[in-house]
């Protein structure tokens, strides 16, 4: 295996990355043209999506000898290893010095930006003129760091790593899937868009426990329903005891329970979601995300869509759940505060950044002005009640759907964007993309 294979997805970040190791590796080309060589890279983004593999993979390419340095002594201890790491770099030259998560050098503390950590390994790093050492580093949150260690000439080139995202994901799941157990059931696919804006590491830990689950109850593969499972109880913190099972069903005919008016809430978030963007709903629970009272549903967002027709149909599939309530039961659903609140915030960038009610109300225009504000707002509550009536319009004509996501989201307690589709092909609703108003 090639170094830089063991890095799935991530095209362009291991095209730079090859590009450094080839500098490392063999600078003759480079040189000789007259060009300055980096003198450093920072690799940085959220735990678990892989920047110190890709360290590894660039030291491992570059062929030279590597100094690691990570924080795990008491500060002034540490300051002294700093020192002795980038003294080893000096004398084992060609090299490179590793600092892995440079943004816990020091206390976690904002305030401790001048630490003396940081400070000392400034000055190490200005002290390698004329060296042939490369500085490599890795942070999680790159906001922490002093601004003049990531200047030029210590840091030349700082790439954010972000957690995989579409094809990338695709790939990374197609990739842990490979050396389990899985049944034919399972599609890496609707996986990855479950794990929409997860890291790597917690895709890892979901299917491993995914397998615990299987090995648990001795079956011949992983199905869906158990990474379901394990996706439930690790992602959103929803035991299995209260989110699977047909003791956990719901009786739709008593309307006075609560839970019947939350796997209507939740039905209607789910619906009118498919309709106006079909696939994008991936998961419906009647058990709330990480402990909070009442359903959850997760959306994938297709960022290759029309960046306007997306933001109107997440609004209107945010009133969704509202809109359910008032239809099936006539009266006012009395958790939606929540939804509204994000329902006015997005109408209120549609209206006061991509001029939805007219370019007047352009957030810049008379920004200081109280009349313009209130103006503003008008226009919003304006627009929310359009897209509320829009959401109305879609669940009447769609009423069928509805109640069957419903019947079985009540007999389930979740529902995934397989189990859509199929309720789907044998609705008797006319499928189409429903248009957006306006």
């Amino acid at each position: 295996m090639k170094d830089f294979d063991k890095i799935i997805g991530y095209a362009s970040i291991k095209k730079d990355l090859e590009r450094i190791a080839d500098i490392l590796k063999d600078s003759t080309s480079y040189t000789k043209l007259g060009v300055k060589l980096p003198k450093g890279l920072l690799l940085h983004g959220e735990p678990g999506v892989g920047k110190t593999l890709m360290a590894n993979c660039l030291a491992d390419a570059s062929g030279r000898a590597v100094f690691i340095c990570r924080k795990n002594q008491p500060d002034g201890e540490f300051v002294n290893t700093i020192k002795s790491v980038f003294a080893q770099a000096v004398n084992g030259a060609p090299s490179i010095v590793f600092l892995d998560d440079l943004d816990k050098f020091a206390n976690e503390d904002e305030e401790h930006r001048d630490a003396e950590e940081y400070v000392t390994v400034q000055s190490c790093i200005d002290e390698l003129s004329g060296a042939n050492v490369f500085v490599l580093a890795t942070a999680n949150d790159v906001g922490r760091l002093p601004s003049s260690l990531l200047r030029a000439g210590r840091f030349d080139r700082i790439i954010e790593v972000p957690v995989p995202l579409d094809r990338d994901a695709i790939l990374v799941t197609e990739h842990f899937l490979q050396n389990k157990c899985f049944a034919p059931d399972v599609d890496a696919t609707s996986i990855a868009r479950l794990m929409h804006q997860r890291s790597c590491a917690e895709l890892e830990t979901v299917l491993n426990e995914a397998g615990l689950y299987a090995g648990y109850e001795h079956a011949e593969s992983i199905t869906m329903q158990h990474f379901m499972e394990a996706y439930l109880r690790t992602i959103c913190d929803i035991p299995v005891a209260v989110s699977v099972g047909e003791e956990n069903s719901v009786d739709l005919t008593d309307y006075n329970c609560t839970k019947t008016q939350v796997v209507y809430h939740e039905a209607g978030h789910a619906v009118v979601a498919e309709i106006l963007s079909p696939g994008s709903v991936t998961l419906v629970s009647t058990n709330g995300n990480r402990g909070e009272i009442g359903g959850y549903t997760a959306y994938y967002h297709d960022k290759e869509k029309n960046l306007l027709k997306s933001k109107q149909a997440r609004i209107v599939a945010a009133l969704g759940g509202m809109a359910a309530i008032e239809l099936k039961f006539g009266l006012s659903d009395a958790g939606v505060t929540r939804d509204l609140d994000h329902a006015f915030e997005m109408t209120r960038d549609l209206v006061t950044n991509l001029c939805v009610s007219g370019f007047s109300l352009h957030r810049s225009r008379f920004e200081d002005s109280e009349a313009q504000k209130h103006k503003q707002e008008q226009a919003v509550a304006v627009e929310v009640e359009r897209y509320y009536r829009q959401a109305k319009e879609i669940l009447t004509a769609h009423r069928d759907f509805l109640e069957e996501v419903a019947q079985q989201l009540a007999r389930a307690g979740y529902l995934t964007a397989l189990n859509l589709n199929k309720i789907k092909d044998t609705s008797a609703s006319v499928w189409y993309n429903q248009p957006m108003e306006g």
